[in-house]
Formats: structure tokens, C-alpha cells, sequence
């Protein structure tokens, strides 16, 4: 008992130190002005504070409305906007880590990988950068995927489905994982019905827009606006395939083709997978993201830096299951701080995006050779470090 007392103790003992510290080098980080922030979200600002909520009728603005509602709210505060803003997504990284932290010691059986795993997100580079540094609000649709994950792999579908509805009226990157819930519908662990949550938060994440007086029509078309605004190159520091063959040219070509070449590659993937009789296990759901997602960002144009982001934390929760696997996370996050950092220090990267996209095909062709593993043998991929009886999705 006494042991056992003393454990709880230091485990609280670390959460605490961990967060202070997390906390800590935020706010060390947290003057820094991004170009972003100085030439388009300071300019919203502007617009909201001037405007007022009528201003979410005008058209300045290419980001989803929920985004902008946020903004607007920040604009009522009496504090530094950008310090809330900042502030606001930091809080959410917390939250991301607390909801990571806790997948991992469900699915792993484990609190010491629980709070391990909270602990690295808290610190991985990404992380920071995004919204200490940058003022980037991708914790947001991350977090809101995260917990619909968290949800359907413990079998409260609804309550799930809302969860990946609201990401999507966020962000339109949700897509990029979308995949995995067609392989879930077509393994009857998601029904069709569920799919209605997808537009309905959508039009729940216009709706207010639409009442401050922008056309409906121009609501929902604002994420074909964002698809068609980045035409100048294929891949906005990404290390994708259009660094390889050539990110500059064919514009026009690649991008047609690139589109249709993930589809149909996602096609033969579903298809396949959907014929596997493979127990869908939480790991399963969880390795079935991270590949994904990889799959699709590496077809697809015009993908930028911030884009594997959900990825990464679904890769640290993976690696932290499976420990063999952790160099794929640490590799995989060098990757992403690469691109952060030639966006942010404007300083071309020692390393060509040429060779950094061969090193990402290593690490999307590694998670596949793990997702077919799992498919044809899936009691010893794991075996090192989840006990057996997993719960099952039903």
C-alpha cells in the first residue's frame, strides 16, 4: 500500500513538473510574429474588431467560419490578440496531450506510457511551433479527431461521428483520414446514418455566418476557394512525391493527375481492405489513420508543411504501443520541423526536400508493411506490448 501510494505520488510529481515546463516555454516563445499573423490574421483581426459580427458577412477571410468565430470573440477581450489567440491554442495542446495520454494507457494497459506519451506531445517541436510560434490553429481539428477516434474505438459511434463532423467543419484536412471510416461502414462497426453528422456540423459551423449576411453559396464553397489558392507550386514545403518529380512544373498536369492517382489508389486500398476478415481492434483503427493519412498527403497537390500533423500524434500513440516503432515518430517529426523551419526563419533547409520526401516514403511504405502485418497476423504485431483481450469494436 505504501508503495503503491508513493508511485501515485511521483506520477503526479511528473504531470506536474511536465505541465509547468510545457508551460514554461511557451510563454518563453510567445512574442515571436509570424508572417502569418502579420499579414493575415492581424488583418482579420482588424476587419472583426471594426466590423463587428457583421464583418463575417464580407469575404476577406478563406479560413472556415468556426475559425473566424473564435477570432471574433478575441476581439471582445481586453488582452493582446494575438497573445489570446496563442493562448487559447496552447491550452487546447494540454488538452490534445490529456486525450493522448489517455488512449494510450487504455489501449496499452499502461499509465506510465500514458503519461509519457502526454508528456512528449507537450514537447515534441511541432507542437510548439504550431501555436506558441506560429499562431497556427491546428491543435483544434486535431483535437476534435482525436477525441472522435477516442469515441469510436470505444464503441460510442453518434458520439464519435459528431466529433469527426465538427473537425471536418474546421478543417477541410479531415478528409485525408476519411478513409478509415469507410473501411469502419464497410465492416458494419459504422453505419451510413452516422454520416449525417459530417453536413450537419458543417451547416452548424456556417450557420452564424450565413445570419451575419455572407451568401450561403460562398459558405459552401469556401473550401474549393482554399483548394485553389495554393496554384503557384505542388508542394508548399512538404516532402511529398512532387519533390521528387518536379514541384514547379506542369502545374496544371500534375495537379489533375495527382487527383485522380489518389483516388484511384485509395480505391484499391479500401477495396482491399474491406475484404480482409481482420479483428478491428483499437490498434487497428488507430495504425489504419496514420496510414491514411501519410497516403493521401504524399499523392496529393499543393500540400503544405502543417499537414501531418494529426498524423504525428496518432503516430506517437502508435510507437508508444508498439516501442520498436519510435524512430518512425522521431523521424517522422523531423521531418515536419524542417519544413516549420525554413517557413519560419526564411533559410533554405541543409537538406533537399528531394531526399526528405525518399526518407517519407520509407516511413508511409514502413506504417503499410505494419497495417498488412496486422491484416494477416494480427496477434503477434502487437504482442511485445498490449495484453491480450483487447476490447474489440463491436
Amino acid at each position: 500500500m505504501n508503495q503503491e501510494k508513493k508511485t501515485k505520488k511521483s506520477d503526479l510529481l511528473f504531470l506536474v513538473l511536465i505541465t509547468i515546463l510545457a508551460v514554461a516555454v511557451r510563454l518563453a516563445v510567445r512574442t515571436f510574429v509570424a508572417e502569418d499573423w502579420s499579414v493575415y490574421w492581424s488583418d482579420w483581426l482588424t476587419r472583426l474588431s471594426e466590423g463587428g459580427f457583421r464583418a463575417l458577412a464580407d469575404d476577406f477571410y478563406d479560413y472556415a467560419p468556426p475559425v473566424m468565430y473564435i477570432l471574433y470573440f478575441i476581439t471582445l477581450l481586453p488582452v493582446n490578440a494575438m497573445t489570446a489567440f496563442k493562448g487559447l491554442c496552447c491550452l487546447l495542446d494540454f488538452a490534445g496531450a490529456a486525450l493522448i495520454g489517455r488512449m494510450v494507457t487504455e489501449c496499452s494497459g499502461s499509465r506510465k506510457r500514458g503519461y509519457l506519451a502526454y508528456g512528449v506531445f507537450l514537447f515534441l517541436p511541432t507542437v510548439i511551433l504550431n501555436a506558441a510560434v506560429w499562431s497556427q490553429c491546428d491543435i483544434i481539428y486535431t483535437l476534435l479527431i482525436l477525441a472522435s477516434v477516442y469515441y469510436l474505438m470505444n464503441n460510442r459511434t453518434w458520439m464519435g461521428m459528431w466529433f469527426y463532423g465538427a473537425a471536418f467543419a474546421v478543417k477541410l484536412q479531415t478528409l485525408f483520414i476519411f478513409p478509415f471510416l469507410v473501411i469502419l461502414w464497410v465492416r458494419k462497426k459504422v453505419d451510413l446514418k452516422h454520416f449525417i453528422t459530417i453536413p450537419v456540423m458543417y451547416f452548424v459551423g456556417i450557420l452564424p455566418a450565413w445570419i451575419a449576411g455572407r451568401p450561403f453559396k460562398e459558405l459552401i464553397g469556401i473550401y474549393a476557394f482554399q483548394g485553389g489558392k495554393d496554384r503557384w507550386s505542388l508542394s508548399i514545403k512538404f516532402p511529398n512525391i512532387y519533390q521528387i518529380i518536379g514541384n514547379n512544373f506542369f502545374l496544371d498536369e500534375y495537379v489533375k493527375a495527382g487527383m485522380l492517382l489518389i483516388l484511384g489508389i485509395l480505391m484499391m486500398v479500401m477495396f482491399y481492405l474491406a475484404y480482409q476478415k481482420v479483428q478491428v481492434t483499437r490498434e487497428y483503427v488507430i495504425l489504419m489513420v496514420i496510414f491514411f493519412g501519410m497516403l493521401t498527403t504524399y499523392f496529393l497537390p499543393h500540400m503544405h508543411e502543417r499537414y501531418l500533423y494529426v498524423t504525428d500524434a496518432f503516430l506517437l500513440i502508435y510507437t508508444l504501443l508498439r516501442p520498436k516503432r519510435f524512430p518512425l515518430f522521431v523521424t517522422a517529426s523531423f521531418l515536419t520541423v524542417v519544413g516549420y523551419a525554413q517557413y519560419l526563419t526564411k533559410q533554405p533547409p541543409l537538406v533537399s526536400y528531394g531526399a526528405l520526401a525518399f526518407i517519407q516514403l520509407f516511413l508511409l511504405v514502413r506504417i503499410g508493411l505494419d497495417l498488412w502485418e496486422y491484416i494477416h497476423d494480427p496477434g503477434n504485431i502487437l504482442a511485445d506490448n498490449v495484453e491480450e483481450g483487447r476490447e474489440i469494436l463491436r
